[in-house]
């Protein structure tokens, strides 16, 4: 028998043509696909929306990404760039606009200087090629695209065959291998022909004439060109099987027809008079009326109805939303009830979909992975900020420290609270370092400066840097009232200090690093100070002294033991934290700990608390385990997807510490 599938949905019917080659059967629509879906339609769109965006990260490398793109280059050397680019630039705070911004943010980052800057392992590991193969892509996308980039930040508008050859050159130049115009890779493929044809007739002298557009405009004026333009499909067609639109379906005699899209709107669609005339004004130029088309789709859909075997479908639901059955469905339902006809559907094949998609195997519960590494594969050093990590969910010390994975930050990043923390830590450290004896007279015009400075170098962004410098100043007029208190009885203060302490263990010796915010050494003890930038301190005090946040008394511990370089060891005589919310209020101060005693008894406490930890997991037998546990925050877990948390995390279900 023969069987063909009628829409005018033309979404539903690629949807229906991809799924099945599930089952090896190759039924293309034969109303034709979209010329702008084409892999030419795509590379052309991309190279227009590209300039129209200014060059955004997403759109940037959706083009160098495209199979058509070679620019010129070697195919390693383009590959190198791109990827250099995406690491290196895009996926660190980039608010860049244009060909030289992206130039200038390249040179940053070869030098470390890019702001906010990822700086894992894969922007380690380029080598020197690779950065030179970012120049050199960036150096050939220049002499491709200025003229284009021109044309759009230009003031004014431009001819339309203006703009089309330089949308034209820029593809050709971009499709162009080594020593290749790009004429043969851009038009001999699947819709090469007909763009031919489309960007021949705009070239043509004659559209001269037409009105000079904006470059903004272009793109839109381009793709409503291509709105209603398709290709019929290329290669063999199924002897037995079609997918159709209704005007194909005409004069088709198959022995099965499926109707599909039979919603309100969809078929028949609705009746629009179009944007330019109204129902008078169509009448007055003789113009048929806009119901003419809905008579036109309800003879094929009667005509249809004529095969041996009709099936008509429609969907529930569209985007979740409930849909309404076309008229006709409606009509055949009144019309058979009248007769005396049964109506209830019956829909096999959802049965079969249930069937096909239902696991044969039961569903059971997961558990969450515990993995066990070979204890000479577990880290012998962590950081005390990987401590609290450890703490809370062991397993992403597993994934991060053991594999070696790391989450890559998103592209076109925008300025978060990180790197606002990362631009206080800066300013102070600046700061520190500049007066780490004694306070000068100006201190908040000192450390506004410093801020200044700060916001400058790590966002890279005049706008940012007025949006994040209220806060930044309101911070430094708090500080400077109360810094003086604070270094009364200190005698230098240090900033950004590296310190290490070595422990014995089972597993053998395990180092805990450090890196002090800011270390005061008064007379004969030491005063230890950690930035944040939260608006409250409570909580943060409160996990501190519970041994759930333990970054302070480590760094205690270290320092009771001189572990960090020119400082001798000396009691540690309190312990504080600091934020620099630059809100209301535009600073706060809390102190963990303020006497000897208690700080000691602190430090002595978390590092005998690590000790234990240590030896538990130098067991081979201790599993780095992926959990959730109370009053740990689990907001930043780059690690639980990998954990498969939701398969097996309960809402609510608090597993004991």
């Amino acid at each position: 028998k023969t069987a063909m599938v009628v829409t005018p949905d033309r979404a539903l019917a690629r949807r229906v043509s991809v799924r099945l080659k599930a089952w090896a059967l190759e039924v293309p629509d034969l109303s034709g696909r979209p010329l702008a879906a084409t892999e030419i339609g795509v590379f052309l769109d991309l190279v227009i929306a590209t300039a129209a965006e200014r060059f955004r990260p997403v759109a940037l490398l959706m083009l160098l990404k495209h199979p058509l793109c070679r620019a010129g280059l070697e195919a390693t050397t383009l590959a190198d760039g791109t990827r250099v680019l995406e690491l290196a630039i895009f996926r660190a705070p980039y608010l860049g606009g244009s060909l030289a911004d992206i130039a200038a943010a390249l040179e940053r980052a070869a030098t470390g200087t890019l702001p906010g800057a990822h700086r894992g392992r894969a922007v380690r590991r380029i080598g020197a090629d690779a950065w030179q193969a970012a120049r050199q892509l960036l150096e050939r996308l220049n002499q491709i695209l200025r003229p284009l980039e021109a044309l759009f930040a230009a003031p004014g508008c431009a001819a339309v065959p203006t703009l089309v050859a330089a949308h034209v050159h820029a593809a050709q130049a971009l499709a162009g291998g080594i020593g290749d115009d790009g004429n043969d890779a851009l038009w001999q493929g699947d819709g090469g022909e007909e763009f031919a044809r489309l960007f021949a007739g705009l070239l043509d002298p004659n559209m001269a004439y037409a009105p000079a557009l904006a470059a903004t405009d272009y793109p839109e004026f381009y793709r409503g060109l291509l709105s209603d333009q398709t290709i019929a499909p290329s290669g063999p067609r199924h002897p037995r099987l079609a997918i159709l639109g209704p005007l194909e379906a005409r004069l088709q005699q198959p022995d099965i027809v499926i109707l599909g899209s039979l919603n309100e709107g969809s078929w028949p669609q609705a009746a629009d008079p179009g944007p330019w005339f109204n129902r008078a004004m169509r009448q007055t130029l003789g113009l048929p009326a806009p119901e003419a088309r809905i008579g036109e789709a309800a003879h094929d859909f009667a005509s249809l109805l004529g095969a041996e075997q009709v099936f008509l479908t429609r969907a529930g639901k569209i985007d979740g939303a409930p849909t309404v059955p076309s008229r006709w469905l409606i009509r055949l339902q009144v019309l058979s009830k009248g007769a005396g006809i049964s109506a209830t559907a019956k829909q096999p094949w959802l049965a079969w979909a249930e069937q096909k998609n239902r696991s044969s195997t039961p569903a059971r519960p997961v558990s969450a992975p515990e993995p066990r590494p070979a204890p000479r594969l577990r880290p012998r050093q962590l950081s005390v900020t990987d401590i609290e990590k450890w703490l809370a969910n062991p397993y992403a010390i597993f994934a991060a420290r053991i594999l070696g994975l790391e989450r890559l930050p998103d592209l076109m990043r925008t300025p978060d609270a990180a790197l606002r923390g990362q631009i206080v830590h800066e300013a102070l450290s600046r700061f520190a370092r500049r007066f780490p004896d004694r306070l000068p007279d100006d201190c908040a015009q000192h450390l506004k400066a410093a801020a200044e400075a700060a916001l400058v170098d790590l966002t890279g962004s005049p706008r940012v840097a007025a949006f994040w410098a209220p806060r930044l100043e309101r911070f430094a007029a708090w500080f400077a009232e109360t810094e003086p208190a604070r270094r009364r009885a200190v005698i230098k203060s240090y900033a950004e200090l590296d310190g290490a302490l070595v422990l014995a263990a089972p597993g053998g010796p395990f180092t805990l690093k450090a890196r002090a915010d800011r270390i005061d050494v008064g007379a004969g003890v030491l005063i230890i100070t950690d930035y944040k930038t939260s608006a409250s301190l409570e909580t943060l005090v409160r996990n501190a002294k519970a041994g759930r946040a333990p970054q302070l008394a480590l760094e205690a511990a270290i320092a009771v033991a001189g572990g960090f370089a020119g400082i001798p060891g000396r009691p540690v005589a309190a312990l504080r934290y600091i934020s620099a919310a630059g809100g209301k209020p535009p600073g706060l101060e809390a102190e963990l700990e303020g006497d000897p005693a208690e700080v000691a008894q602190l430090a002595a406490k978390a590092e005998a608390g690590l000790a234990r930890l240590i030896a538990q997991f130098d067991g081979a037998d201790t599993p780095y385990r992926a959990v959730r546990r109370p009053r740990f925050r689990y907001d930043y877990d780059e690690f639980a997807h990998l954990a498969r948390v939701a398969e097996w995390a309960i809402e609510g279900d608090e597993e004991a510490a």
